[in-house]
């Protein structure tokens, strides 16, 4: 009996540090302009075409963007500038982390983000 008591706690602290060595990222950054709700669709259907994109997101009230994807791909503020640039968009305000880890930014802290230095 005990040893079965202990193959359970073991199996269950064996998949509690799987999940932790497995972390998703998490992005999020100001968009230009979003005007509408057809627009935001358009850039959640490119970007979440992407390798490794768990989710996607973008708010046209607040024009921001966020996203998760898994650590499989590492991509980097000139992969999202690229993307949306082709879409005729520019981004500011890059914010990207670890989830569970890193600090989320409130949208509506993030829509009035000024950019001063380059990412």
């Amino acid at each position: 009996m005990f040893k079965s008591f202990i193959i359970v706690i073991a199996f269950f602290l064996a998949l509690h540090a799987s999940s932790q060595e497995n972390p998703s990222y998490f992005v999020q950054f100001k968009i230009s302009q979003v005007s509408s709700i057809e627009e935001a669709q358009v850039i959640d259907k490119k970007i979440g075409t992407k390798k490794g994109i768990v989710s996607t997101h973008t708010d046209y009230k607040t024009s921001t963007y966020f996203c998760t994807y898994s650590t499989e791909v590492d991509y980097t503020f000139e992969d999202f500038q690229s993307w949306l640039s082709k879409l005729g968009y520019e981004i500011s305000c890059f914010n990207k982390g670890i989830q569970g880890s890193a600090s989320l930014i409130s949208p509506y802290e993030l829509k009035g983000c000024i950019e001063t230095s380059d990412n």
